[in-house]
């Protein structure tokens, strides 16, 4: 085998003649051939053959955003700009390359936070990243989350550590809110609900880890500002299509709810589920018994059906302000406005108990097809709190008695592996105007 170079400059040579070489075969042959056959040609190693070709690929492409004289400062062998730390400055915005260079030529590392007194480079490349830094960091706060709910609140770090992640939660939230400003009035919509995925396994949370934890929450601010800050100036330069502007909002919708939903465990830290549900997102549902038939009775813009006699279970999420506390108290509540189906049903019934679940996904629907299938189950009413799930009849089940919460466990345990407890309290824990403190 051919020995493999050294120095930058050899090994930008040598890069150059293997990118030239895959052309001229990719010409003979009209496809693409893999590096494997560049490396076979050449007596060499595939990994370093597709290395040196990225290598040379980024210094002529940084080169040409940041003048010739960069060439020769990227050749040099500068302890700050390994072969590797140049394919990384070449991912960047055409900003953030010559900053990187300047940070070099100061001798400080490129990718190292501007001072104070200098506004930080600009460095979005389009919709895409953004999609991704959003996805990625709403992942991070996620698990990080989960760690903490699953952590007895004696082993909780210290309030000014909780204290701290509430100030740099909120950014989030506001910078998440900033984002959605800018993109509506670029004309972009988010999607009345998320697609429905796949349940995946999920593995049970390690165990928390304070320090990490600060590092990690400070982080996805950092990124969150970064995109309040630089989403504008894309917006002004490329116009999002439909699609990009629906899939960002989409996103960023998901990255704000798991901030919300971090804050809420932070603030329902002391908080007892044998009083009730508390303010922490999740799904729940509430239910109530009707002990005489209701004919004719007019559910809004729905219709006007009979409901029989029995227990009536109605499902929903909860990922608003107040968490699952705040939406069964309402549910729970009479004389409230009519805005969702149940309050035209409600008044007829008597509370009778609430399950929930401070499960992060969106499980309503899955929670929806398990109910429909416990024995007994019947759908008076198609559609019912449910218009927005093709595959359920509706979110209002009836049965002739209350049905166990130990039988829906195990079903859930079987069917969504790896999600949360499922919790139950009897209604007559609440108090008539709300859960007790």
């Amino acid at each position: 085998m051919n020995p493999l170079p050294e120095l930058k400059a050899d090994l930008y040579h040598v890069g150059r003649r293997y990118a030239a070489r895959r052309a001229e075969l990719t010409t003979a042959q009209k496809k693409t051939p893999t590096w494997k056959a560049v490396a076979a040609e050449f007596g060499t190693d595939p990994e370093h053959v597709r290395h040196a070709a990225r290598f040379a690929a980024a210094v002529d492409l940084i080169a040409a955003n940041c003048g010739p004289d960069a060439k020769s400062v990227l050749l040099e062998e500068h302890p700050r700009l390994p072969a590797k730390v140049v394919i990384q400055i070449a991912n960047t915005h055409a900003e953030r390359q010559r900053y990187a260079l300047a940070q070099v030529w100061i001798d400080r590392d490129p990718f190292a936070k501007p001072p104070a007194v200098i506004d930080p480079p600009f460095d979005t490349h389009g919709y895409a990243e953004v999609f991704v830094r959003k996805a990625r960091t709403a992942g991070m706060l996620d698990a990080v989350a989960d760690r903490l709910l699953c952590t007895p609140r004696t082993s909780w770090p210290d309030e000014a550590v909780l204290a701290r992640l509430e100030v740099d939660l909120k950014r989030i939230v506001a910078a998440c809110r900033s984002d959605a400003t800018a993109l509506r009035a670029a004309g972009g919509r988010a999607s009345e609900r998320l697609p429905r995925t796949p349940w995946e396994k999920r593995d049970t949370p390690a165990s928390f880890d304070t320090r990490k934890t600060v590092w990690q929450v400070s982080a996805v601010r950092g990124v969150a500002e970064k995109n309040a800050r630089e989403l504008p100036r894309v917006l002004r330069e490329t116009p999002p299509t439909a699609d990009e502007g629906r899939a960002v909002l989409d996103r960023n919708r998901v990255l704000a709810e798991s901030a919300s939903r971090f804050l809420g465990i932070i603030r329902a830290g002391e908080h007892d589920v044998q009083t009730g549900p508390s303010g922490v997102f999740g799904t729940y549902v509430t239910f109530f018994n009707l002990p005489k038939s209701a004919t004719r009775l007019r559910i809004g813009a729905l219709g006007t059906f009979d409901f029989p006699a029995g227990c009536y279970a109605y499902l929903g999420s909860a990922f608003g302000g107040g968490g699952v506390r705040a939406r069964t108290n309402r549910h729970l509540t009479t004389g409230t406005p009519k805005k969702w189906n149940i309050d035209w049903l409600k008044p007829r019934c008597t509370p009778a108990a609430v399950w929930w679940t401070h499960e992060r996904r969106h499980v309503e629907f899955d929670w929806a097809d398990l109910l429909a299938e416990l024995p007994g189950a019947s759908c008076p009413v198609a559609r019912f709190g449910g218009n927005d799930n093709p595959s359920a009849d509706a979110h209002l089940v009836r049965f002739d008695d209350m049905p166990s919460v130990v039988t829906f466990r195990r079903r859930v345990a079987t069917r969504l592996a790896g999600h949360a407890l499922v919790h139950e309290i009897a209604v007559k824990s609440w108090c008539g105007h709300g859960w007790p403190e």
